[in-house]
């Protein structure tokens, strides 16, 4: 079954593909320029070859910088091409639009007249759509010559995993290298003639991916059972590897993972690498961008809710809880008090209800408008959060859900966040089921973490804050 993958194998890191993705782009949007622009500047005597140069590779940069967070340097050769090119084609023409609306407020600041930019849209756009699809298409037809395949394994010994072996030798330009085949619990007996590489048993699913430096593990037990899976998942945890689970019923996980095809093979995709350059540098930048503007401008409303506070009932301005951060890392999260003083002194940890005699009148609306998270820019700041990203839970509510679902461990690989896929979605807990429900929530959004995402969680939470939806 493996034979045909015994050929020729050579590998190159991701990051390779990536920029020979931009700088493919580069090319093409040089010769958009040199078409379109460089005439135009060319005729101002002002503008030496140096000035021109510097104009074209900043105007490159910036559109590297707003591609980059739209995923549209993915190094993995099953991206599709149509995707692609409908991405970048409307990313492209909405910056023209920008352009020439820009230009209309003040008139002449890009020396440019609103029908250049369009023809220059238009070069552009189909400059790209050559280089992305001549680019996709090389690198497939290099897959087939064993150029850049990921290694592969599959844990599973049974039909579900042959079956899957067999469309991957079959389809050899999606990029696996199939080493072998992983003893999965609920194997069944085999027959003993089958021609297979067993590399091990799944209980040692981690050491096999260190020592065969594996790339992409497909898991296809013979029945999906949560546990199960989420075990198998869990003995990978920290391994630099994406994890695919060939579904049988896409509501075992509902809402979790992204899915994609291998010609007509469903994968439900989990990826364990969650330090990408988004959410490891861009989304930080954004943070502070963002974070820093709202602290100031949103300083003398802290003065009146402040005052609101303190007229309302006796104690502090601020509460402060200890909660459970990226890593693992405790913290102390800050908010606006809007509980009496002491509300769990005698209780202990309890979530608010409707209705509850703890919340303040000042606290009502504080919490109804979103008010009472305004100090936490401050962690933003700090880097201890995230604008966006799962809410950060208590550390005695922690220690319950770890036990209970062991994938809980995915929430700490990232930043926590002030406003999350969770919290538009669903309203403020009541009880550990609303945590057990918005986990299905924060799961989603850690498996499909993008710019668009975020843009998404963020013009929903303005709204619930301006239209007092927040409960």
């Amino acid at each position: 079954m493996l034979e045909t993958f015994q050929h020729l194998r050579i590998r190159y890191p991701r990051w390779i593909v990536a920029w020979g993705i931009y700088f493919f782009d580069a090319l093409f949007s040089a010769m958009a320029f040199t078409r379109v622009l460089l005439p135009v500047f060319v005729n101002r005597t002002y503008f030496s070859s140096l000035d021109i140069f510097m104009i074209f590779a900043v105007m490159q940069t910036v559109l590297g910088i707003i591609f980059l967070p739209m995923n549209l340097y993915r190094s993995e050769p099953t991206v599709s091409r149509f995707y692609e090119i409908q991405q970048m084609v409307r990313t492209t023409f909405l910056i023209a639009l920008l352009a020439i609306f820009v230009d209309a407020l003040t008139p002449g600041i890009w020396l440019l007249s609103p029908q250049v930019i369009l023809r220059y849209w238009l070069t552009l756009a189909f400059g790209l759509v050559i280089s992305r699809w001549t680019f996709r298409t090389v690198q497939k037809y290099l897959l087939t010559k064993g150029y850049g395949l990921r290694k592969t394994i599959i844990v599973g010994i049974n039909k579900r995993g042959f079956q899957v072996a067999h469309d991957i030798v079959a389809q050899n330009h999606q990029g696996f290298d199939l080493l072998g085949f992983v003893h999965s619990d609920d194997d069944p007996q085999l027959n003993g003639d089958e021609e297979m590489n067993v590399i091990g048993h799944e209980k040692d699913l981690k050491q096999i991916i260190l020592d065969n430096q594996i790339s992409e593990v497909i898991v296809a037990p013979v029945k999906l059972e949560h546990t199960h899976v989420t075990r198998i998942i869990t003995r990978a945890n920290g391994s630099p590897v994406s994890i695919k689970i060939v579904p049988d019923l896409h509501e075992v996980i509902s809402g979790l993972a992204r899915t994609e095809q291998i010609y007509g093979v469903p994968l439900i995709q989990v990826n364990p690498n969650l330090n990408t350059v988004y959410n490891t540098i861009i989304k930080r930048i954004l943070d502070l961008c963002l974070a820093i503007p709202m602290l100031i401008i949103s300083s003398p409303l802290w003065i009146i809710v402040s005052a609101c506070i303190k007229f309302d009932s006796k104690g502090p301005v601020l509460y402060k809880q200890e909660r459970i951060g990226k890593n693992h890392r405790r913290f102390f999260i800050y908010k606006f008090r809007t509980m009496v003083k002491n509300a769990e002194q005698m209780t202990g940890p309890v979530w608010a209800k409707d209705d509850d005699p703890r919340i303040t009148r000042v606290g009502k609306l504080l919490r109804r408008f979103r008010l009472d998270e305004l100090p936490q820019l401050f962690m933003v700041i700090r880097g201890e959060m995230s604008l966006i990203g799962p809410r950060p839970e208590r550390p005695f509510f922690v220690d319950k859900l770890v036990d209970e679902y062991p994938f809980y461990y995915r929430r700490h690989k990232i930043r926590p966040g002030i406003t999350g896929w969770a919290q538009i979605k669903h309203p403020y807990d009541q009880n550990i089921e609303d945590v057990r429900q918005k986990l299905k929530y924060d799961f989603y959004y850690i498996e499909n973490l993008s710019f668009s995402l975020d843009f998404k969680i963020m013009l929903s939470t303005v709204w619930v804050m301006l239209s007092g939806e927040g409960r």
